[in-house]
């Protein structure tokens, strides 16, 4: 798969930014399926995890790094040295399942309950991290944003990064609860949720092939698009049409266009 992300501004000091989504993975799971996920996430080429690394990690760390496992198995990125990419990840309000049952422990039993793991594993750098550890990668890796906008967030950084760095290509990893949970103080929630998460794969420009664009210009106001996660599972039939845009905070927007050449390689 492939499509142009692009970064355009007008006016006085206009600079763009493009590059190539050269591959992209969902996963999207109910938090009870997430137990067998940790265990096994996915293969690793020319390595193997062991059934304990993702054992204090946060449920959107499991998620994200199942996302990216994927995305290496599809065409064309099989074979594909990651050693010198990045990782980005840009998780929405992570941590809250794991600190619930935390606060609950240090209320009943003090500091010794408490692991020390709570916060390398909770904080905004968790989950690039440990993808960055688990694939061997030895570029940049940190957490954009963290908040409701670290979908917006976390897209702006990725294309600056890769435009200011040299890196061949960086891992973009957005991870959200489909509704918030509502935490039971055990770890788990009370309502019924869904974890989800999109792996974007970003290189330098290519040309052809489907697009990412973000513009900084004030197009005409449109309405909010519905969630990435969501329309990348629902989008369009083959052959017709399919694209996601929705207006940002700041008055640029975003737009996701796929063509037939994308979804021919997904489907192979």
């Amino acid at each position: 798969m492939s499509a142009s992300v692009s970064l355009m501004a007008s006016g006085r000091g206009a600079c763009g930014f493009e590059c190539t989504v050269a591959n992209y993975a969902v996963v999207d799971v109910p938090l009870e399926s997430i137990a067998a996920l940790r265990e096994n996430p996915g293969s690793v080429a020319g390595s193997s995890l062991s059934l304990r690394f993702l054992r204090h990690a946060d449920e959107q760390t499991v998620v994200g790094l199942a996302a990216v496992l994927r995305a290496m198995a599809l065409p064309p990125l099989v074979g594909t040295d990651f050693t010198h990419w990045g990782v980005l990840a840009a998780p929405r309000l992570l941590g809250r399942l794991g600190g619930a049952a935390t606060l609950k422990k240090f209320s009943q039993r003090g500091t010794a309950a408490i692991s020390p793991h709570v916060i390398p594993q909770n904080s905004l750098h968790a989950i690039s991290s440990v993808i960055s550890v688990a694939l061997g990668m030895h570029g940049p890796n940190f957490g954009i944003g963290g908040g409701p906008e670290s979908l917006d967030e976390g897209l702006l950084v990725a294309i600056t990064c890769l435009n200011g760095t040299r890196v061949p290509g960086v891992w973009l990893v957005l991870t959200r609860w489909d509704t918030e949970p509502i935490p039971d103080g055990q770890g788990g929630s009370l309502s019924p949720v869904n974890c989800s998460a999109v792996a974007l794969a970003l290189v330098p420009r290519m040309r052809g092939g489907a697009y990412l664009r973000l513009s900084t210009s004030r197009a005409a106001r449109r309405q909010p698009g519905e969630d990435l996660a969501t329309w990348l599972t629902t989008r369009a039939p083959l052959g017709n049409p399919a694209s996601w845009c929705r207006t940002l905070s700041w008055g640029g927007h975003i737009e996701f266009v796929l063509d037939e050449q994308i979804e021919q390689r997904k489907a192979a």
